[in-house]
């Protein structure tokens, strides 16, 4: 009955969080508009040296561009006559053309030319140059196309990364491109123009080539219904848990470049939704009409990180509510009233600054406290709450040792059998953490840091290594070095107690 209560309290109180993070602005969902980054995938084909569609030994590559640089200019004439002729490195910039203000008369002179004769050659000069200009120019605009994409991805790329930032983005594939002109209780006439259907993508960076891969992420497509739930469609409720069912029914993974894997889905969005609603098989970006029209078009998007995925992750938490898990005492924690009885604590003793000299406590008696990095008093405090409670809190600001303290207490934990899971909200945090575990046992940690394919390069390795020393352990010599340790150690605190006892 308790855990039945308590489950319910729960689920209201998740239901409050959702309801209390609902903040959709349907204005915001034209596609075409975004200001952080967008490309259709029809405009990515036309962009020199980039490839779409590929695939190596980590899986598929959506999208490769190279960086490029502009070529050279072609080269001016070989005559003194060089210096004469204006010439732009702007492919956009003005032709060549001649600067008859830096002719100098004695130079006609030296050529034996009068002005005419010197003004004809320049402009013949020129005029052979031209052409050359001309096609350079016109190969450069195309290549400038290219190196305009490949920075704005490179400038999404370090967005995503970075930790600290007020306004966190990301990168999804749209598919499935539909409009409508929605009609809003408060803003009016709205104008819809958005993917159905997206998929979260990461973008890396070849150390060697400098090429830009942008790859789908390990996470299962999104249906996007926000923006027309927020409009109260008529059976759009309806119509989007059917068609979240079917693209998680679906055996297959979506791909922008495999329509068949995301258009039966669009198709029963746009029958279902409006009797007016129609599936156009192209690969056009709709335009906004009174019909709800649906295609097979495709976008590249950067948008701002929606808390979406948290709505999702709770619904899916709470469906595990309601199929009768069992839930783990910490959120148990949050649902039960505290007791009217004061706990019983019994205290935990660690040999060294954990009050081993106190009296009553003998080196025998105590725990053993695995803290490979220097520690004081505090941060022992912090295991012992640890060992009698079920969370701890510490606060402090930057630079009183927090991860310094996380890395003793994972090492700990580590040499007592147990195993930790270490969350950030940002990859450096966890990258500064990692580099204080000490080297012999910074093996034994799994990292998942970067994107999905860095990630899953360095938890493969990690498996290796641990695969390895377990394989060349000899159980009974490590026994015995154990053991030889835990008399040093025992002595070691003794001759402690004894010195400060004196």
């Amino acid at each position: 009955m308790l855990n039945a209560q308590a489950s319910e309290l729960l689920t209201k109180l998740l239901d409050y969080v959702i309801e209390q993070d609902k903040d959709v602005d349907p204005r915001g969902f034209m596609a075409l508009s975004s200001k952080i980054f967008r490309r259709t995938q029809l405009e990515l084909a036309e962009h020199i040296g980039v490839q779409l569609n590929l695939d190596d030994e980590d899986g598929p590559i959506w999208l490769r561009v190279p960086r490029l640089e502009l070529e050279p200019l072609p080269d001016l004439p070989d005559t003194v006559l060089a210096s004469c002729i204006a010439v732009s490195s702007d492919p956009y910039g003005s032709p060549p053309s001649a600067q008859r203000e830096r002719m100098l008369e004695p130079a006609a002179a030296e050529l034996g030319m009068t002005d005419e004769e010197f003004n004809a050659l320049l402009d013949s000069l020129v005029a052979d140059y031209k052409p050359k200009w001309m096609e350079w120019a016109e190969r450069q605009r195309v290549r400038l196309r290219t190196i305009e994409l490949y920075s704005q991805l490179f400038a999404c790329k370090t967005q995503m990364e970075v930790e600290e930032t007020a306004k966190p983005i990301e990168l999804v594939w749209g598919m499935a491109m539909a409009s409508w002109m929605l009609h809003h209780e408060k803003h009016g006439q709205v104008s819809y123009q958005y993917p159905l259907i997206t998929q979260a993508v990461e973008i890396s960076l070849d150390p060697k080539t400098l090429v830009l891969e942008v790859r789908p992420r390990n996470v299962p497509p999104r249906l996007e219904f926000d923006a027309i739930a927020s409009t109260q469609v008529p059976l759009s409720a309806e119509t989007e848990k059917a068609a979240r069912q079917m693209l998680e029914d679906s055996s297959v993974d979506v791909s922008p470049y495999q329509p068949a894997t995301f258009e039966p889905v669009a198709r029963f969005v746009a029958g279902n939704l409006s009797e007016r609603g129609r599936f156009d098989a192209t690969d056009a970006i709709p335009s906004v009409g009174e019909d709800f029209v649906v295609t097979r078009g495709c976008v590249l998007l950067g948008r701002p990180k929606p808390s979406n995925y948290l709505h999702e992750d709770i619904n899916r938490l709470k469906d595990r509510i309601n199929s009768g898990d069992a839930l783990p005492s910490a959120t148990l924690a949050l649902v039960t009233p505290p007791s009217d009885n004061a706990p019983d604590i019994t205290p935990v003793v660690f040999r060294g600054m954990s009050g081993l000299t106190r009296e009553g406590h003998s080196p025998m008696s105590a725990r053993e406290l695995y803290f490979p990095l220097p520690y004081n008093q505090e941060q022992v405090t912090v295991v012992e709450q640890l060992e009698r409670t079920n969370g701890v809190v510490v606060q402090g600001p930057p630079g009183t040792g927090k991860t310094h303290t996380i890395a003793n207490i994972i090492c700990h934990y580590l040499a007592t059998g147990r195993k930790v899971l270490v969350t950030s909200k940002g990859e450096p945090a966890l990258a500064v953490l990692q580099s204080k575990i000490p080297e012999e046992v910074r093996s034994l940690t799994v990292s998942l840091l970067a994107g999905d394919r860095e990630g899953m390069r360095q938890f493969q390795a990690s498996i290796e290594s641990i695969t390895h020393r377990i394989t060349q352990l000899q159980p009974a010599q490590t026994e015995t070095k154990i053991a030889n340790l835990r008399s040093s150690i025992t002595r070691a605190q003794a001759e402690q107690i004894e010195v400060d006892r004196r």
